[in-house]
């Protein structure tokens, strides 16, 4: 069994894993004894840059491993898709599905750029007569850090059109189509703010970028991890944690070079960043190896109040009028979004392309007509039926036929809003995987929902063309991509969560959780941003010693 020891370990890299490394990398450096910093990631180093011993293959031309294809063998390498096979709503079919990004760089290998700072609305929501958000925080006083993100992240306002712009920074033909269908329903849209440097637009953001413009993790802040002497470990998996007298230790499978070898490491700080999903079952799994004392989950809390931030998404076709102006391959999946509902409704549109494939995985989209083009709500309405009194079907000339429309009249929307974090995590009832469920939805998201899917199917019909049947309507089932919660942040001597507002654990000192994971609440916009702004807030305190204990005085 490998084994070891590490002043400081953080398993994951996503935007918490990663501001945590950089910043408490950079700062162990000034320290007189030197800690050791160490990152334990489950999946591959795609950069090609980070781990010497990752088995990921060949590098291309670019220097990296990330290709531009679908292959399921590949796209597996890059994220991984929680679901929730009880059927806890409808028998048959998930009631949850969360698609998460998988490797060095976790969610923003396969994101959208999106760069977004969270309305202040978000941070001031009540549930219960309590403010959700810890005191602490607010839009104002994440603002600097939201600036330190965007200036490493590289994020620029896109434009609609600037004769001294390069091509990079204008929204996409798709977007000015997006823009006529809002005006056309008195709405408005407007051009996205993205982590892009010098994008050529060659597409394929979601399958990981080649190319260097678009900026996902391997490109910053993990680049400054690793120059500041940060030891990285990709494909090594961490199964439990466990205190120790002087700190704790982490248990898992190393599966470099092919073979599984079980490893115990040992460290006197461990911050948990695995994403919603990964840090809530990582610490679900380890809850028995806590003492009463040390309780992980005094509050039973952890897997609990989890927001799919309010994710929707539905697919239609715009009208012949629009055929080849729509372009949904080219360009960036996302440049453009619609504010116009946010200040009544609270939640914001988003059109966006994605591969019919990723479309089907995700379960975005049948592609198939609704039985009532105008039902709303969940379960509300099923597939249409043809003139033999037969439904329509994902397969043959038809469903063929409706296919090559993808390219020139196919248009992907989505909304983000304020949901109530209905959602839930839990052990699969086999192996050491999760489980995800979303048992019912609140009054109040319903009504956001429906409005905002009443909103969609307004623009696609303003345009001459028709939304298709999308999985809430048809299933029930919730999709996101932007899972938040599960180990909520919350006041020190408040016990209605997990960790406090450093995400240090309420009862086990040297313990973080920083990431998706202690986000306490929808954030109605793409939540990357935020994720990065409050683990920057953090290691600025712990560096500091503002608030909280120094990260000197705890490794004396």
């Amino acid at each position: 069994m490998a084994g070891g020891f590490h002043d400081i370990v953080i398993v994951g890299s996503g935007f918490g894993g990663a501001v945590m490394a950089a910043r408490l990398g950079a700062h162990a450096k000034t320290l007189a004894k030197k800690p050791s910093v160490l990152v334990l990631e489950k999946g591959w180093d795609g950069s090609g840059k980070l781990d010497p011993r990752s088995d990921g293959g060949p590098v291309n031309a670019q220097g990296n491993r990330f290709r531009h294809t679908l292959s399921p063998a590949y796209t597996s390498k890059v994220a991984q898709v929680f679901t929730d096979p009880r059927g806890t709503y409808q028998r048959g079919a998930p009631s949850m599905n969360v698609i998460a990004g998988k490797g060095f760089g976790g969610g923003s290998i396969v994101y959208d750029g999106v760069s977004l700072r969270a309305p202040a609305e978000a941070f001031e929501q009540v549930r219960d007569g309590r403010r959700l958000w810890p005191s602490f925080y607010s839009r104002a006083a994440l603002s600097p850090y939201y600036a330190m993100v965007e200036q490493r992240l590289g994020v620029h306002r896109l434009a609609w059109t600037d004769a001294s712009a390069p091509h990079h920074q204008l929204a996409t033909k798709r977007d000015f189509v997006f823009a006529e269908g809002c005006r056309r329903i008195g709405a408005t849209a407007v051009p996205l703010k993205l982590a892009d440097a010098g994008d050529a637009n060659e597409g394929w953001w979601n399958q990981g970028q080649r190319f260097e413009g678009r900026q996902d993790l391997t490109k910053n802040y993990l680049r400054d991890a690793r120059d500041s002497g940060v030891v990285m470990w990709s494909g090594c998996e961490v199964e439990h944690v466990a205190p120790t007298k002087d700190g704790y230790v982490i248990s898992g499978t190393d599966r470099r070079g092919g073979a599984a070898v079980p490893f115990e490491i040992e460290c006197r700080v461990l911050v948990v960043a695995g994403g919603a999903v990964g840090s809530s079952g990582l610490l679900l799994r380890s809850v028995d190896r806590f003492g009463d004392a040390r309780a992980l989950d005094p509050a039973q809390m952890l897997g609990k109040q989890v927001s799919a931030n309010g994710d929707y998404g539905v697919s239609g076709v715009v009208g012949r009028d629009y055929e080849h102006d729509v372009e949904g391959h080219k360009g960036k999946p996302m440049s453009s979004f619609c504010p116009s509902f946010f200040g009544q409704h609270k939640f914001v549109l988003i059109p966006f392309y994605a591969a019919p494939l990723y479309l089907a995985l995700g379960g975005a989209s049948t592609l198939l007509r609704p039985r009532e083009p105008a039902a709303s709500g969940r379960g509300s309405t099923g597939i249409a039926r043809d003139a033999t009194g037969l439904e329509e079907r994902a397969f043959g000339l038809a469903y063929k036929k409706r296919l090559m429309t993808f390219g020139p009249r196919m248009l992907t929307m989505g909304c983000l809003a304020i949901d109530a974090c209905e959602g839930e995590i839990s052990l699969a009832r086999s192996g050491t995987g999760c489980d995800v469920s979303w048992r019912e939805t609140s009054a109040t998201t319903e009504a956001r929902w429906k409005a905002a899917v009443d909103a969609m199917r307004r623009i696609y019909e303003a345009l001459g063309g028709e939304m298709y049947l999308d999985a809430y309507r048809k299933d029930g089932t919730v999709s996101t991509a932007h899972p938040l919660g599960g180990c909520r942040m919350t006041e020190r001597g408040d016990a209605a969560g997990v960790v406090d507002t450093c995400g240090e654990s309420l009862r086990n000192r040297n313990l973080f959780v920083v990431d998706a994971a202690v986000i306490p609440s929808a954030l109605g916009v793409n939540p990357s941003l935020t994720i990065a702004a409050v683990a920057e807030s953090i290691a600025d305190r712990l560096i500091r010693g503002a608030g909280t204990e120094a990260l000197a005085d705890r490794l004396a």
